[in-house]
């Protein structure tokens, strides 16, 4: 059973982030430190987060309302194949993360605005 961690490039104001893919599926452990975000999109396979410190919480857009989700250190949190989402840290956080399958996403715009303006992303 071996697999390679490799560095998952992101913005270092976000935090540091490593993936590996381990029987078809896509892994990563991440770093989100406050004043950023992770997310803010969609993907096409159920992505389930792991809080392995810190606090956070996930803001999801489901059947037109938005609703929120305290992670909790030690427990599973499931977000739905083509349920947009963004992870919010109240303070630095840690995770490991893994969906599906492959680690496919499609950003979206207009759900999360006041959520991602003031704040440092990923992609930014």
């Amino acid at each position: 059973m071996a697999f390679e961690i490799k560095d998952w490039p992101a913005n270092e104001k976000v935090g540091k982030a490593y993936r590996f893919e381990h029987h078809g599926k896509f892994h990563g452990v991440l770093e989100t430190k406050v004043g950023s975000y992770r997310g803010n999109h969609v993907h096409p396979n159920d992505q389930y987060t792991l809080l392995l410190k810190g606090r956070g919480k996930y803001l999801l857009h489901e059947d037109g309302a938005r609703r929120e989700v305290n992670l909790v250190e030690g427990e599973v949190f499931v977000a739905k194949a083509g349920v947009p989402h963004i992870l919010v840290p109240e303070e630095d956080c840690f995770t490991f993360e893994w969906w599906d399958g492959d680690f496919i996403d499609e950003e979206v715009t207009g759900l999360f605005d006041d959520l991602v303006e003031g704040r440092v992303g990923p992609k930014d």
